[in-house]
């Protein structure tokens, strides 16, 4: 049985591709998915928004347009809660490997 990578001996590549791995585990969140398809919509309706976001394009909006942009952040910041509690606690989760590793923790 080969012996699982701890986070504190991965390089950078491992570590972002275990918190990327980590933002994927959301999906299985109902209330993730539910900010997730909000954004999808906004953005299949107002692709200019797209824009805004992905090519730092600089343009003018009208209201309607700066209500859907004030939407989008919003729910961007709430799907960022998720990932960063998600990643919080993989962190606790190491923390008791590591301190198991230095021998703080005795089984």
């Amino acid at each position: 049985m080969m012996e699982e990578i701890r986070l504190y001996d991965m390089n950078s590549i491992e570590f972002s591709e275990l918190i990327d791995t980590a933002r994927v585990e959301l999906k299985n969140n109902s209330d993730y998915n539910k900010l997730q398809n909000k954004v999808s919509e906004i953005m299949e309706m107002y692709p200019n928004l797209q824009l805004l976001f992905e090519d730092d394009k600089v343009m003018n909006l009208n209201e309607k347009k700066c209500k859907m942009l004030q939407k989008l952040v919003s729910f961007y910041l709430q799907m960022s809660d998720y990932e960063d509690r998600k990643i919080f606690f993989l962190g606790a989760r190491e923390n008791y490997f590591y301190f198991k590793n230095l021998g703080l923790i005795k089984e």
